[in-house]
């Protein structure tokens, strides 16, 4: 009984996990939905943020803008929808130090009504899509009224509105939303005036019932691998967990993890404008790691393999100067990665396999017996322990067959069949 309450209440809880999260609003009246479009800009979120518009009953959409890059050429679609949309649409870049790059910026100055809090940035609208080619022509084309300076830099929003671009200046969200009250505009011919605040007593102004709208639960999830930095260490933490499944001898709770994060990091290199010499490094600094693993020595394969991981994790992308890597979180990585193949996994596969830390040479002539084929690496058990072993496939090992050590290299039996 209690088992199938728990899994009820899972089910429940992903099920709202996965619907866009949502505060209430007032039935009946007014209300203006906030539409959350935080950090990078890439397909699904594009998708994300048109159906919310079209399929928006308020009185008022307003994206809530911080997009320090944008990776989809279907971004253009959103500034088209900017120009010309179904409702009446306000974006505001902020709180601060929140930023609006690439497409982003055009998507500021296209909307009809346009916001930002005192600090933020707004530029680098060319190219339009992180890393991708100068596309300024068709960026004016669609939102003609950007600043030029927007294109080859980045504008800091004062306390002033800034022409063709900011025309409402508030450092929160509920203040740029009051302020919008009685103010009007034209949707698809039709004149608006926009009701965007109620009065209290004692003259109280508060905005409107606000409903905000954000992703469901597996878009959030898979936008943990968009930046260069966490699609990097997904990467690096799936393969060397793969490693440390593959030398503790059976799937686990490592597995798992394992194939979570090369999921995510699949996900980040799929959208993200990937320097693909930098995977190449990363996937060499690893095996250089595992080869050293192997011989249970630290020498210059560890070293170059540490250089190719900072190498990879810093030249990541190729997308200057809407995305960059931060340097430290790389760091931080390339020094966990060190010391999980120089020490932890070394120690954990030891703990694991029952091993000595010293003195295995004694190993060299017993006699074990193989738990399952070995061709050319299996496990068998010596003197009661557990022990990777390795062998040639002409050695015909199978389960239950007695074998010799012939050698030991590292934490890894060399064995032949016993006759």
């Amino acid at each position: 009984m209690f088992s199938a309450l728990r899994g009820l209440v899972v089910l429940v809880v992903l099920a709202i996990g996965l619907m866009p999260a949502a505060g209430s609003a007032g039935e009946g009246g007014p209300h203006v939905d906030v539409v959350v479009v935080d950090g990078v800009l890439e397909g699904r979120l594009v998708d994300f943020v048109r159906d919310a518009i079209e399929g928006s009953d308020a009185s008022l959409v307003v994206l809530q803008l911080k997009v320090p890059a944008v990776l989809a050429a279907d971004a253009f679609d959103l500034v088209s929808l900017m120009s010309d949309p179904p409702i009446p649409v306000a974006v505001w870049v902020g709180p601060h130090p929140a930023s609006a790059y690439g497409a982003a910026a055009a998507m500021v100055s296209a909307a009809p009504i346009r916001g930002a809090a005192p600090g933020v940035s707004i530029g680098w609208a060319a190219p339009s899509v992180a890393g991708g080619p100068d596309d300024r022509e068709v960026v004016a084309g669609l939102a003609p009224d950007l600043p030029a300076e927007a294109y080859d830099g980045r504008i800091t929003v004062g306390q002033d509105p800034v022409p063709g671009l900011i025309d409402v200046v508030q450092p929160a969200l509920g203040q740029f939303i009051v302020a919008l009250d009685g103010m009007s505009l034209v949707v698809r011919g039709v004149e608006v005036t926009l009701a965007t605040a109620q009065r209290g007593s004692e003259d109280e102004v508060s905005p409107v019932p606000v409903r905000f709208i954000e992703p469901g639960l597996i878009d959030r999830t898979l936008r943990l691998a968009v930046s260069p930095e966490a699609a990097f260490f997904f990467l690096v933490l799936g393969l060397a967990l793969v490693v440390f499944e593959f030398y503790a001898a059976g799937p686990g709770l490592a597995a798992a993890v394992a194939a979570a994060s090369l999921l995510l990091a699949g996900y980040g290199v799929a959208v993200l404008p990937v320097w693909w010499p930098a995977i190449g490094a990363v996937l060499v600094g690893v095996w250089l790691y595992v080869v050293e693993f192997q011989r249970n020595d630290l020498g210059w394969k560890s070293l170059l393999g540490t250089l190719l991981l900072g190498l990879g994790g810093l030249r990541f992308v190729d997308a200057a100067p809407q995305m960059t890597t931060t340097w430290w979180v790389v760091v931080l990585v390339v020094v966990g990665a060190a010391l999980f193949f120089g020490f932890a996994l070394t120690t954990v596969v030891r703990a694991r396999f029952s091993t000595q830390t010293i003195g295995r040479e004694h190993l060299v002539g017993r006699l074990g017996t193989a738990t399952g084929s070995i061709a050319p690496e299996g496990i068998v058990i010596v003197d009661g322990a557990e022990w990777r072993a390795r062998s040639t496939r002409a050695s015909g090992i199978a389960a239950g067959d007695e074998v010799r050590v012939s050698a030991v290299m590292g934490i890894v039996l060399e064995v032949e069949r016993v006759e």
